[in-house]
């Protein structure tokens, strides 16, 4: 798949894996429909990118997020490409969470894609591609982001079903895990902040750029998972070949207690 004259809407493209997204689609000759809440910032990646049309929304509230599937279906009638990579995070043990900080979380990580891509279906292109944007923590559930491995498991529990429901009508189904990537994420949290290490090395993360490039390859290669970086196998690996050992190691290296 090539994305020369191509349509596509990149959500959380404000900063992070998003932005990167959307300068990459656009050096690939994508038109352009960038979606995020900063509006200012959306304007100076779509200046990078040369012509593309920022949609300002809170994907969390109900009535912005109608208003915005309308402003999209207003805006083109065929999308080639939609890239959920809105996003946000919650560091804290499962008790300590704030419920309303919960709700939103899930409002943007799980429902937002959900209704957009219920609502901008019908004008998915032959040969196009839905791409989730989930994480490393969707496949591991990690101690101290309890409600965000949530999250992140049920898109990809809905990924997976989607792509079941959509076979053979040419519109291909992306999940993609990002790891350790370098991004504003851990400084952006609804509530706490990755001070605390997360399982792993932060010497093996790698930079928006990197995992913008793996999404985009594999979404031209009509993949239906891309984990990366790829080492991030290694966890789902040992997760999955001895659960008690990974799960008191990953409690370990998370330190609950002590998380912000």
């Amino acid at each position: 798949m090539t994305f020369r004259g191509k349509t596509a809407l990149v959500t959380g493209a404000s900063s992070g894996i998003g932005g990167c997204c959307a300068r990459l689609l656009a050096r690939e000759g994508a038109q352009l429909l960038l979606a995020g809440r900063r509006a200012g910032a959306l304007e100076a990646i779509a200046q990078e990118c040369g012509k593309a049309r920022v949609l300002a929304a809170d994907l969390a509230d109900a009535a912005s997020l109608s208003e915005f599937c309308d402003e999209v279906l207003a805006a083109t009638r065929s999308l080639d490409i939609v890239v959920h990579c809105a996003g946000v995070g919650i560091r804290a043990p499962a008790d300590a969470t704030d419920p309303g900080q919960a709700l939103r979380l899930m409002a943007v990580n799980l429902l937002a894609p959900v209704e957009i891509t219920r609502r901008l279906k019908p004008v998915m292109a032959p040969n196009s591609t839905i791409v989730m944007v989930s994480s490393v923590a969707g496949k591991v559930a990690l101690p101290g982001m309890a409600v965000y491995s949530a999250s992140k498991h049920a898109l990809n529990a809905y990924a997976d079903a989607l792509r079941a429901e959509l076979r053979g009508s040419g519109v291909r189904v992306l999940s993609a895990c990002p790891g350790f990537v370098r991004t504003p994420f851990g400084r952006n949290m609804l509530q706490g902040s990755t001070k605390v290490p997360l399982p792993g090395s932060e010497r093996l993360a790698i930079s928006p750029d990197q995992c913008a490039a793996a999404i985009v390859d594999a979404a031209r290669k009509g993949r239906r998972t891309v984990v990366v970086p790829r080492h991030g196998w290694l966890l789902v690996a040992f997760e999955r070949a001895l659960p008690t050992a990974a799960r008191a190691w990953m409690l370990r290296m998370a330190r609950v207690g002590k998380a912000a």
